[in-house]
């Protein structure tokens, strides 16, 4: 590692680590159907046992609480800043694999952790590239679907 990375030792640990806490919400019939209303979808599909089927891109809504940050971002509870001197924040992807569909009833748990790090050298100086992973399970343990965020921070 060069002197100038911004690739230490400790914020190397972070990988692998949740970046807040968990978050746990509801899955209502009630929520599917005003997800369908708002989109103008009148494809509703109920599984062979009667349960509404969400559409893919559904996700309940999780209450976030948390805090305002300096930089004007709502903070999750138990999310933490990471140690980098680079402090502007940019969006820079993101991917979704799915898994087995959410259905009305289910209780889904949220959990995001910091897939990997990368730094990158830009017109602009170095930067770093983080990967978050959010996973989104049932009460059963499924895996309903992945997605990774890229975020650019310079």
């Amino acid at each position: 590692m060069a002197a100038d990375t911004l690739l230490t030792p400790e914020l190397l640990a972070f990988v692998g680590k949740p970046m807040w806490d968990a978050e746990t919400s509801l899955v209502r019939e009630s929520d599917i159907l005003r997800y369908h209303e708002a989109l103008g979808d009148t494809m509703i599909v109920r599984d062979t046992d009667g349960v509404l089927r969400a559409p893919p891109l559904f996700l309940p809504a999780f209450h976030h609480g948390g805090t305002i940050g300096e930089d004007g971002r709502r903070r999750k509870p138990g999310e933490f800043d990471l140690p980098v001197r680079v402090k502007r924040r940019l969006m820079a992807g993101c991917s979704v694999d799915f898994g087995v569909p959410i259905r009305a009833g289910d209780t889904i748990t949220a959990t995001t952790t910091i897939e990997s790090l990368t730094e990158r050298q830009g017109s602009s100086g170095t930067m770093l590239l983080i990967v978050t992973a959010t996973e989104y399970r049932n009460q059963r343990g499924e895996l309903n679907r992945v997605e990774r965020w890229t975020v650019i921070r310079r």
